[in-house]
This record gives C-alpha cells, sequence and structure tokens, in this order.
C-alpha cells in the first residue's frame, strides 16, 4: 500500500491544516503523526455509534451507551477545592439517572431544563441510582446520519478527540485530496473490494457498521497483498539470479555421510530429511533462500554444518552469522567438534577479534585457506572478502531483518545459497509476512532421549521452595541459570535485578557454591571468560539477564528460574527454558510471578501445558497480538495500520491467492495496471523490506 494520494501533499506537515499551530504539532507527534499521510492513516481505535439508543431502563452498569433524554431538573453547580460539580437528571418514559460533570461548568449553558438530547457515556452504578460521569451529548435534532458514527483515536495529554476529527475531516475536505488507488481493478473485482477512496474516507467518517466492515476489509486486504506480493517479487527473481550451482555427487555425499557416521548420535528423521532438500537446493542454478525453523533443541546447528561442510566439499566457502558474540564462539566450539575428521578450516570473525588474527583470517578467506567463518554482524563489513563463497548462514532471523539478509548476499555476481535459522519458531501467518522470500523447512523431531521440561509457576511465597530445588539439583550434580529482567535496581519498579538477586544466593544462600553474574554491560571478554568458566563446570548458579537467551546451552544445566516472568514474552520464555534439557538428564523451569493479572497468569499456564515451541508461538500470537510478538521495527515487521495477523488469517489467505493469480497472469509484471503494485509496495515497505535496487 502507498501512502495512498497525492504524494506532494501527503508529505506537508499537519500545519497547513486549519487550527494545527506549531504547539499542537508537536502534540500530534507523540502519536507519530508528522505529515499528512501519517494522520491519514492514524487509524481510529473504536467508533461512538449515536446511532443506537437505549432506553435509560435498559441501561447496564459498566456499559457505554447513547441514550436520549430529557433534562429534567435544573443543572446544579457545586465546588470542593478547585473541583466542580455540576449535575442534573435525565428522564426517559422508561426511568431516570443522575448526570455529573467534572470541572466542566460551561456545561450548564448548553443544557436547558425540559428539552431532549442525545447522550453518551458510561454507566455507573450509586446504591440505587443510575449514574453517568462526564457524558458527551447533542441537541436531539441533530442524531441524523452525518455524525451518527463518531471515530475514537488513540490520544495523548493535551489531545482531545474533536482535535483530531477536525484535523482528519479538514484533510479529507481539501479540494486537492483524492485517494489514489494502488489495486489493479482485477483484484479488487476478484475481492469484492471497496475503492481506496472510499475506504479511506469511510474508515474515518462510516455512515453506518457496514461502512467500516467495508473499508477495514480493503485497506487489511491491501496491507497484506502489497507486502506478500513485493516479497514473491523478491522471490521469484531469484530465478534470473546466478546461484553457485554444485554437482553434490555421489563423492561428496559418501563424503558427508563418513561425517555423520562419526556423530556421537544419530540425526533424527527431521534432520535427514532438511539436509537433503538443503543439498537439492545446492544443485540448482538459482540461489536457495530458506528458512530452517525448529525448537530449541532440535538440531538445527548441526544441519547447517553438515550444509556448509557440503558446499566446502564442492569447492565453495561457507559462513554463518549470529546475532552475539557469545553465541558466535559457542558455534564455533560446536562446529570445531561436527567437523572434526573433515579438513575444514574454521574461522571466527567478531567485533573483539585481535587485529592479528583478524589480519589473519581476511587474508585466509581471500587465499580460501579458511573455508568456514562463524562470526557477528563483523562479517558484514565491506573489507571482509570472500574467494568464492557459496553458503550462507544466518541464525535467530529475526533479529536482522530482511535488508541485512540481503547484505551477506549482495556481493559479487554469484549470489551464493542462503539459509535462514530460527529457534524462535513463528505461526504460518506471520512467517508469510516475515519471511515471503524464502522457502520454509520445519524441524520438529527433537533428538531421542531428551525428557520433557517439567514447567511450573510460583510466586515469591514459595522462595524457600525455589531454594531449596535449587539445592537439590546442584546436589546432583545439576547447574541452574536464573534469569532476571533488569541489571540493577531501580527503584521504579519492584524488580528481580540480577545484581541484587547474585548477592542474596552468593552471600545468603549458597556461600559455599559458585555464583556467577552476566548481563549485557559486561565486555565481550568478561562474558566470554564466564561462559568458559560455567562449561568447564567452575561456576554452578548463573544469575543472568536476557543474554543467555539464545543458543547458550551446558548438559548439565537442568534447572531455570525466571524472576517476574510477566515481564517476558511467551516465546521468549520458551526460548529461555531452551537452556536447560539438553541431555537425558531430567530438567525443570520455575516462572516466578506475584502478576494477578488474568492474561498474565492464562501466558504462564500456556508454558506450563505446551512444550513445542510451535504451539507456544500459536498461543503467543493469539494472547498478545502480532506488534508484541516480537519488536516490530527491530525485526523487520511491517508497520500494519489496520490488518492483524491473527484476526485476519482468512485475509492473508486470500491475499496470497491473488498474489499468486497476478504472477500467474503477469509475471513480468508488464500491464500498466500491475506496474502500481511494486510502486505502492516500495512506497510505503521499500525501505524495511526491499532489495536494494528493487
Amino acid at each position: 500500500m502507498s501512502d495512498g494520494p497525492d504524494r506532494s501533499l501527503l508529505d506537508k506537515p499537519l500545519t497547513v491544516l486549519p487550527g494545527i499551530s506549531d504547539k499542537r504539532q508537536k502534540l500530534f507527534s507523540k502519536l507519530g503523526v508528522d505529515r499528512l499521510a501519517d494522520l491519514l492513516w492514524l487509524m481510529p481505535r473504536a467508533y461512538e455509534d449515536w446511532m443506537e439508543r437505549l432506553p435509560i431502563g435498559d441501561l447496564v452498569p459498566g456499559q457505554t451507551a447513547t441514550f436520549q433524554a430529557r433534562v429534567q431538573t435544573l443543572p446544579s453547580l457545586s465546588r470542593r477545592g478547585r473541583l466542580t460539580y455540576l449535575r442534573t437528571r435525565l428522564s426517559d418514559d422508561s426511568g431516570s439517572l443522575e448526570a455529573i460533570w467534572f470541572n466542566q461548568a460551561w456545561v450548564a449553558d448548553r443544557l436547558q431544563r425540559g428539552q431532549t438530547y442525545l447522550f453518551r457515556g458510561k454507566i455507573d452504578q450509586a446504591g440505587r441510582t443510575k449514574r453517568t460521569a462526564n457524558p458527551d451529548f447533542r441537541p436531539a435534532d441533530r442524531g441524523g446520519e452525518a455524525d451518527a458514527y463518531l471515530p475514537v483515536y488513540p490520544l495523548t495529554a493535551g489531545l482531545y478527540q474533536s482535535n483530531i476529527r477536525q484535523a482528519v475531516r479538514a484533510l479529507l475536505d481539501r479540494r486537492d485530496f483524492q485517494a489514489e488507488e494502488t489495486l489493479p481493478a482485477s483484484v479488487r473485482a476478484w475481492g469484492k473490494l471497496a475503492a481506496a477512496d472510499f475506504a479511506l474516507r469511510r474508515i474515518h467518517f462510516p455512515s453506518c457498521p457496514r461502512d467500516v466492515e467495508l473499508a477495514r476489509r480493503r485497506l487489511a486486504f491491501e496491507e497484506l497483498f502489497l507486502v506478500l506480493f513485493g516479497l514473491r517479487a523478491l522471490k521469484s527473481g531469484r530465478s534470473k539470479e546466478e546461484g553457485p550451482r554444485m554437482e553434490v555427487g555421489s563423492q561428496t555425499e559418501k563424503w558427508l555421510q563418513g561425517l555423520i557416521d562419526r556423530l556421537p548420535f544419530q540425526l533424527t528423521g527431521s534432520q535427514t530429511g532438511v539436509l537433503q532438500v538443503i543439498l537439492d537446493d545446492f544443485r540448482k542454478q538459482e540461489p536457495a533462500n530458506r528458512l530452517i525453523q525448529g525448537d530449541v533443541g532440535s538440531g538445527k546447528t548441526l544441519v547447517a554444518a553438515l550444509a556448509m561442510a557440503t558446499a566446502c566439499k564442492e569447492g565453495y566457502q561457507s559462513v554463518l552469522m549470529a546475532p552475539t558474540t557469545i553465541l558466535a564462539g559457542q558455534h564455533a566450539r560446536t562446529l570445531t567438534g561436527f567437523l572434526e575428521g573433515s579438513g575444514l578450516s574454521i574461522g571466527l570473525l567478531t567485533g573483539a577479534t585481535p587485529a592479528a588474527e583478524r589480519r589473519r583470517i581476511l587474508k585466509g578467506l581471500k587465499e580460501q585457506t579458511i573455508q568456514i567463518l562463524i562470526g557477528t554482524h563483523a562479517v558484514l563489513e565491506e573489507s571482509v572478502v570472500f574467494a568464492r563463497l557459496g553458503c550462507c548462514v544466518t541464525d535467530e532471523q529475526h533479529r536482522f531483518g530482511v535488508r541485512q539478509r540481503v547484505s551477506l548476499t549482495g556481493r559479487g555476481q554469484v549470489v551464493p545459497h542462503v539459509l535462514v535459522m530460527s529457534a524462535t519458531p513463528i505461526p504460518r501467518t506471520l512467517a508469510m509476512i516475515l519471511y515471503g522470500d524464502l522457502d520454509l523447512s520445519d524441524i520438529r523431531e527433537m533428538p531421542k532421549g531428551r525428557l520433557a521440561i517439567k514447567t511450573y509457576t510460583a510466586t515469591q511465597a514459595d522462595r524457600p521452595r525455589i531454594d531449596g530445588m535449587i539445592r537439590r539439583q546442584l546436589e546432583e550434580g545439576g547447574k541452574v541459570y536464573i534469569v532476571c529482567p533488569v541489571i540493577e535496581d531501580s527503584g521504579e519498579l519492584p524488580l528481580a535485578s540480577a545484581q541484587a538477586v547474585h548477592e542474596r544466593l552468593s552471600q545468603e544462600v549458597f556461600p559455599d557454591w559458585k555464583v556467577a553474574l552476566m548481563h549485557g554491560r559486561l565486555k565481550a571478554g568478561e562474558k566470554a571468560a564466564v561462559m568458559e568458566a560455567f562449561h568447564a563446570g567452575e561456576i554452578h548458579i548463573l544469575v543472568s539477564t536476557t543474554v543467555i537467551e539464545v543458543g547458550i546451552d551446558h548438559p548439565d544445566a537442568s534447572l531455570l528460574v525466571v524472576e517476574n516472568a510477566e515481564r517476558f514474552g511467551l516465546s521468549q520464555l520458551h526460548q529461555l527454558r531452551g537452556r536447560v534439557g539438553r541431555s537425558d538428564r531430567q530438567s525443570y523451569c520455575l516462572l516466578v510471578s506475584d502478576s494477578q493479572d488474568p492474561l498474565v497468569r492464562e501466558r504462564l499456564r500456556v508454558l506450563c501445558r505446551q512444550g513445542s515451541g510451535f504451539d507456544v508461538a500459536d498461543e503467543d500470537l493469539r494472547l498478545r497480538g502480532p506488534g508484541d510478538f516480537f519488536g516490530v521495527a527491530q525485526h523487520g515487521l511491517p508497520d500494519f495500520k489496520v490488518a492483524n495477523l491473527y484476526q485476519d488469517t482468512p485475509l492473508l489467505h486470500e491475499a496470497a491467492a491473488a498474489c499468486d493469480r497476478i504472477l500467474g497472469e503477469d509475471p513480468g509484471l508488464e500491464k500498466h495496471e500491475n506496474q502500481v503494485i511494486m510502486e505502492a509496495f516500495r512506497a510505503r515497505y521499500g525501505e524495511r523490506l526491499a532489495r536494494p535496487g528493487l
């Protein structure tokens, strides 16, 4: 979706509208509204219905309702300090109620005893008396359709609904405003969609509920369709690119099988299946772009290691990019173990790599004496040049976003195969949006011998039992993670800080055991030293923030305690839970929270019930919505103004079918009416999602 109408108009500041001063513009900015385009896409969160009216006798406490009533008594004004109270009694043939306005003395001049008005407000009960506080009102003869359904917008201090309504109305009433159509006529006809101008006008000022339904369907479809179409265009464009076509013949397969046979365990059926799909990708001329989703501990890294080794055996180089220095170092250790005896040289490059070692690695990459490079964002630097790059693997892809995925592959004429690993499974609806330019493979089978992690909720009152459970795990040879939401006490929120928890455990509760502290403020070398000591068995309890969330594992880790668990998302909690249960040892997860919020309790119960990350992801999306599933700006999720990826799943599939139809009939987008699609995609999402030069 483009930002709709005339770009030159919509790029103008709000101050071109009447009544918008520089001061008020700053208030709008707090809502993210700086240009007319932002105002146009400031979507109402609800509507005031002035048409559906209830008799006073049918009003129920707790509801917000519209009713028609006579002003029965002369409004009376009273004061208490700086607070004024204006009271009157409203009635109709079915009953009466009290109306009260706080600090709105001017209302007395607008209401006349004996006259009938329309009122709208929230109904309360005071003893036997119904009451409404600060209701909106208007003369009954203004009850026509013109203002029957008024939009309710998000607000900030100093802005009122009337300010935003007036500004939006002023924009829509401008002579130079005309919504530009961003969907081909064929798509609108096939999807039975309203025109763009109708949708944008009626989403703000509908005349009836049907208007809202038609407008919302059109705009939500448009958002979903444009993102899907743009990403599929990226995907179809791969057929025009030259990839590193590999033979992967019987000799390479025999060599690969030798590596697999030397492993101290067997591959699962899921691992074997996904590996074969990747090898088939390597045999094709076009570069692969494949997302490998797998639950925590399902063995994605091993599959990626075998794929990278295969590419190297075929004469190419491989690179694996991880989101943190700790995880990159762990991958380097893990791959060295997996590929022992392969003869392949592995290099590790992070921001903490010494200058001399960095020069050695860069030289080795150019001369192809280093076949596999593992690193952080440092591998994206221009000075990192491969002799013959054939396979790129990015770990925990949702942390990077589409543009960074592209920058890894956009060097040279031959575009390497790309494998994207994520241990945070996401629902298919999100995958279609986030990874619409990738093929998708799931690893759902867990290695043999793994026991389900037993997960329980706890409160602060259970602290003695929690300490006892920690002690039992230590005495049985296990190791313990304690995860805290913050590093240090702030004084503002009663949260368990990592520093305070570390001090309590190390000095008061477990002075005879080694308790270490790790968090994001430590230098890379300090973090590495802590993790080395933990892996060596020199640390028994590791108190940490979520810096351990991704990929850190130790086979003896058997208990995870998450303090203030309500502060974490469901999928993040599942990711943290994956730090234990990495062997045949029975492991446990305790979610500590005193929150009585029903939604929080339900989320924590979901984690106790569900062991699969795929099931947890579906529940997380249902309970929290896509905006909180993971941070929008950080992870590349489009900023949808209308569409809801959980509620609009059927519409998403309709949009996908429309994309298939258009690309099937006009794969080159040669028809003029179809060219508007990519123009709209670039205008709305290009900066975040598009490949440079698209």
